[in-house]
Order: C-alpha cells, then structure tokens, then sequence
C-alpha cells in the first residue's frame, strides 16, 4: 500500500494591509520530500501522527512537504511555489498511490481564494481523479466549507487549544484513510455552520465550557457510532463566507446515525451555549497592575493576545513592551519583538556596546507607534536556532533568525527576523536568558504558550491591547462573512 502524504497549513489573517510572500510565509523553515519525514517522524506534529500510524500498517509513505504558519493573506507567487512541492509529486505517483492523507489548516487565504483548502484539494483531485481516497487532519480554527468535504473523505479536526492533539487528530485520518482503501468502510462528511464567531482568545479548551462539551462529543460519537465529530471554533479573523464556528461529523455510510443528522443535533447542542464563549479584554497598563498584585514567587507571565503571529499578525507591536518599559520594574524581560532592521543595527553595534534604535511598530499601525529606546545595551547575539520544549511541539526545530538581547533600563528585550510567537522558554535561552531568574515575563501568544508556562509561572496575566487578533470583533469591517452572526448582530438565531 503506498499513500502520500504532506502538510501544509495556512492561518490567514485578512484583515493584515499586506499579503504575505513566501519568503515570508516560509520564515521560520519549511520541509520537503524526505526532510519532511525526517523532521516529523516521532514528533507530535500533524505529519507525526500520518507517519506513526503509516509505519505501524506497513504503509509506503510518499512525502511531499511540511510547513504551517499563520500569516496574512498569500500572494499567487507563494501559492504556486507550495503547490510545487505537492503537485508534481501527485503526478509522479498518481498511477501507483492508493490514498492522500494531507494535513490543511482550514482558514487558508490567498490572493482571489477565499476557501485554499478546497482549492488545494480541487488541484490534487485535478491529477488523481475522483476515486483515489484523501483524508484530511485540520486545525480547531478553520473555517470550514461543505467544499472541502466533498473533495475528501473525511476532515479530522483536532480538539485543544493549546494544539496538544495534532497526532491524534493526524493518526486517526490516517488509520480511516486505510481503512477505506481496505473496503472495510466507507464514509460520508456533513457540515453544520453554526452563526457564531469565537475570539480566539475565548477558546482555551481547559477551561469551561470546553471540557463539558468534549465529553458530551465523546458521549454522542460512541452512542451514535460515528468515526469522528469535531467542533471547529473558526477564525474569526478572516474575513470570507464561510468564516464561522462549525461542526464536522465523518460517518459510516449507512450507519446508526447519518453525518447530516449528527452535524445538526452537535450543532444545535453548541448554540445552547453560544454566550459562554467569552473572554476579558484587560489593557497593558491594567494587566501590569494585576501582575504587581502577585504575591507567589517566581515569575509572571504578561501575554499580548491580540499581537498574536499565531493568528496572522506581524509581531512588533509595541503596545505591551511600552508599557513594560513605563514601568521600568526590576527583572522584567519582553521576548520577543519581530524587527528585522533593528537586529542588524543591533548586530553592527556588538555586544557590550550601547546605541540608539527604533524598535517596533513599523508594519500596522493599530499596533502602537515605533519605541525610540536610547542607550541600550547589548546582551547577546544570536543565529536563533533551537529546538522546542513546549509539549505541543516537542523535539521540533525552529528559530528567531538573527536575534539579539538587549537591556534598557530593567527591561531585557529579545529581538528576532521571524514572525512566530512565543511557545516557550527557548526565545529566550537562545539570547542567553533563564527567565526564572525575572519576575516580569512579556510575549506574544494567545493561548498555546499555556502548553509550558502554565504549569511553571506563579500567574499567567492577558493583556489585550488593540491589534489584529483582539477579542473585540466589533472593530473589524467585515464584508464577506454570512450575518447576522453573534456576537456582532442581535436576534441571532439558530434553525
């Protein structure tokens, strides 16, 4: 049996002024062919989970590639050079694959696409004809269209935020994916748009109503016989008709309960509890009195949610960091701020020299106004090389790029090239920073940080200053959504 297999994952936050190339997009590394496997074998990744359920089948795996990000809409230029590593390797292989299991992330944007996953799928489906099985592991934030389960046979969404079950998720597309090439079932895929936006800062799944409504989904997958039912929160950032939360069910066909039904009755159960889908919205300067409140030793985590590169956004926003700065307090360290310009003056200065800099601010301006720093010292220097610690990426390699430390006043602050945000403590220890020797610790992450801090910091504090990711909805000009939907409209009504 030969399957081929791939991952390319695409976040888009539409509401960014720029598109993104893909020197952009690809920043942080992306991984073809062989590499791809060689990267993920092992690893709880999506394309972890594909190979390890593979591998125990005896599969012949055929890679093509693997890179996710969350970024803003993508140029043509940088779609076309992704699907070249997806495209010729289907029709090289078309005549001898007997299924496709690729990982997309369901809120992927691109230059006149509104729906990429589904453009990606028509592309492959283009090659290998209608018969060929594909299954497709996806994000808890796409936004799903009954297209893309038409193309496949069978979307698998992952359940956590922090994103702790990508294996999982990615193991049981692949072990259905089999099965249907064996003949031992065939599937059906229904999809039940529910009229409702969660702000991402809204949906940490450890948190009520989240672990109430898995196990009702667990319950009702078991009673009802179905392969899998997932609720997708949808991201609510990006601005395209089927932007919403939904429903997704992969049923046996002529099964106990039919996947339309099932999507429905899930999705009338989620409406029941739309307004539990909330979060506060604290500014800098608010969070930061909170955080003086902290009484336990050990450090505080101060995290920026709404200039979150997790949901598309650049990552130099200086709103948190000014106020940080304000503040001046003893042991407090920022990491990390996206300004590549500002590394290389950094970088000219050396360590142990002092200079002058702009830093920050420099690509949206909701994002606050450039920080002008004067005498600050620099710390380290670094390539930004490292590999994760946090669970939910565990043993994969990424990096800052050029990335420095540097000291103004009491305030440490680590600066880097590659727009990602902060999953754990290595943004920091690849400038040469224990951050358990800090009390105040600023970065940029919504909710997977959690994955690491959580268990370690003496409080976990979010700030939610105005940017791209904010968990007020009402400031963004949303065109192409379907309304009313809640929270934006009143009267909203589920049928």
């Amino acid at each position: 049996m030969k399957i081929l297999i791939g991952h390319w994952g695409h976040e888009a936050n539409t509401f960014a002024e720029k598109m993104s190339t893909y020197e952009a997009y690809t920043s942080r590394g992306a991984f073809f062919g062989e590499e791809s496997i060689q990267a993920n074998e092992g690893v709880p990744s999506y394309l972890g989970g594909i190979i390890a359920a593979g591998r125990e089948e005896g599969v012949e795996l055929i890679p093509t590639c693997a890179h996710t990000a969350a970024a803003p809409t993508l140029d043509q230029e940088c779609v076309e050079k992704m699907l070249s590593a997806i495209l010729p390797v289907c029709k090289a292989h078309k005549d001898e694959i007997d299924g496709i299991c690729i990982a997309l992330h369901g809120a992927g944007v691109a230059a006149e696409i509104d729906d990429l996953e589904s453009y990606v799928l028509r592309k492959i489906r283009e090659i290998v004809g209608p018969d060929i099985p594909i299954t497709v592991p996806m994000d808890l934030h796409g936004n799903v269209s009954q297209e893309m389960a038409d193309l496949a046979n069978g979307l698998f969404g992952i359940r956590k935020y922090p994103h702790l079950d990508k294996f999982d998720a990615s193991y049981l597309a692949m072990k259905t994916l089999i099965r249907i090439i064996r003949g031992e079932v065939e599937t059906e895929t229904a999809v039940e748009h529910i009229p409702l936006l969660i702000p991402i800062s809204a949906g940490l799944t450890a948190n009520e109503p989240f672990p109430s409504i898995e196990q009702h989904f667990r319950e009702y997958i078991r009673t009802h016989g179905l392969i899998e039912a997932s609720f997708f929160h949808g991201f609510p950032y990006a601005d395209v008709p089927c932007s919403s939360a939904s429903v997704v069910v992969v049923a046996p066909k002529g099964g106990k309960t039919s996947a339309r039904e099932a999507a429905h009755d899930l999705a009338s159960y989620l409406w029941s509890r739309h307004e539990e889908f909330k979060a506060e919205i604290l500014t800098p300067a608010q969070a930061f009195d909170r955080a003086e409140l902290v009484e336990d030793p050990g450090y505080v985590v101060i995290n920026d949610a709404s200039d979150n590169p997790g949901g598309g956004t650049p990552g130099d926003g200086t709103h948190l960091l000014r106020e940080m700065l304000r503040r001046n307090r003893p042991k407090s360290i920022f990491g990390f701020i996206v300004d590549r310009e500002a590394v290389e003056k950094i970088f000219s200065c050396g360590v142990g020299g002092t200079l002058s800099l702009t830093l920050g601010g420099k690509t949206e301006k909701i994002y606050g106004a450039p920080l002008e720093l004067k005498d600050a010292y620099v710390c380290c220097l670094s390539d930004g090389n490292f590999i994760h610690t946090s669970p939910n990426l565990y043993g994969l390699a990424s990096k800052l790029g050029k990335c420095a430390r540097i000291r103004v006043g009491n305030v440490d602050i680590v600066v880097g090239c590659a727009r990602n945000q902060t999953f754990d403590d290595r943004p920091f220890l690849v400038t040469g920073a224990d951050i358990t020797q800090y009390r105040y610790v600023g970065l940029k992450s919504t909710q997977h940080f959690r994955s690491f801090f959580g268990s370690r910091a003496a409080k976990i504090i979010t700030t939610d200053p105005p940017g791209l990711n904010t968990a007020d909805l009402s400031i963004f000009d949303y065109r192409k959504i379907v309304r009313p939907i809640y929270p934006l409209d009143e009267n909203v009504s589920y049928e």
